[in-house]
């Protein structure tokens, strides 16, 4: 009497993110069945039910299914997967590609020290989807995403003066769609893998972490950084239109605030502005509109007093 076990976890996804986990059944909980004790008509039988199980969770709309067999003898042992279910073809191993920054692969003292946060990796797949893999030196969090032209790196995904390795594999849709039940061993899987290449951010490049909601496209045009802080000057009406227009709360003649808080205010300014417009409109009265010239004004005034350009298009 032979035994064969299956875990089933089904996981449901929102769009772009997808997750992956399997368990092994236990001897103990496997379901039991007669057939051939040992041998390849064994193997055979526990490839029938594996593919099955398989064939009846694969068609599910927004799932994936990802299901562990175990395969054991009357004893209670298990069969190594190797031996009855067919092996997973290699796909090529991806190649670094040089980009910017990252002329050459390399780990150790010798990594390349990058100028920005905001870069870019790059593997050649051979016309394939790639899967890149990196993980900051030291730390203990390993980030995956799938690209077809290079991994670029969002602001927040990498710190100054941290190092980081990356690595990527070919993905390989087909061998899921296909349906059929396949093995690739833990050392298959890791031969994947192109070698890591690792690089440092400069200590001195720009801190994307400290961002928060504000658009980097807004404060790039307002020529702010968002890890510092400036200092203007405001006159008593810049404070009232400011308190007015925006949800600063209090005010003083010289205030400092971030180059994303700053930001912030000038969208909110802006915004303010449509609103007061479209009011004026609606109750056929000048005086929102009055409000909305005078939110512009400040808008514009507090851009050139942080170097920024006189008409800002952001908000």
């Amino acid at each position: 009497m032979a035994g064969f076990g299956r875990a089933r976890t089904i996981l449901r996804w929102p769009a772009m993110l997808a997750g992956l986990a399997g368990l092994l059944a236990t001897a103990a909980s496997a379901p039991r069945l007669t057939g051939p004790s040992d041998g390849p008509a064994l193997y055979a039988d526990c490839l029938r039910m594996a593919q099955q199980i398989r064939d009846e969770h694969r068609d599910q709309p927004n799932t994936l299914v990802s299901t562990a067999f175990a395969c054991t003898r009357p004893d209670g042992t298990y069969v190594d997967p190797a031996l009855w279910i067919p092996a997973a073809p290699m796909p090529p191993v991806p190649s670094p590609v040089p980009t910017a920054g990252h002329e050459v692969c390399v780990t150790g003292p010798g990594r390349p020290v990058i100028g920005t946060a905001l870069t870019k990796v790059l593997a050649d797949g051979h016309g394939a989807e790639i899967i890149y893999e990196y993980e900051r030196l030291g730390g203990d969090e390993t980030t995956n995403a799938r690209a077809l032209l290079g991994l670029e790196f969002r602001p927040g995904d990498l710190a100054p003066g941290s190092s980081y390795r990356w690595r990527a594999r070919v993905d390989d849709p087909a061998e899921l769609d296909s349906g059929q039940l396949l093995y690739r061993s833990p050392e298959d899987e890791e031969r994947r893998w192109s070698p890591w290449c690792e690089f440092t951010v400069s200590a001195d490049a720009v801190d994307y972490r400290k961002l928060g909601d504000v658009s980097l496209e807004a404060l790039t045009e307002l020529r702010l950084r968002p890890d510092r802080s400036y200092t203007i000057s405001l006159s008593r009406d810049q404070q009232r239109s400011l308190r007015k227009g925006t949800d600063i709360g209090g005010t003083t003649a010289r205030m400092t605030r971030t180059g994303p808080r700053w930001t912030d205010l000038i969208i909110q300014l802006q915004q303010s502005a449509f609103f007061a417009d479209e009011l004026a409109i609606e109750i056929g009265e000048e005086a929102p509109r009055r409000d909305g010239v005078a939110y512009r004004r400040l808008a514009s005034e507090l851009s050139v007093k942080l170097g920024g350009p006189p008409h800002p298009h952001v908000g």
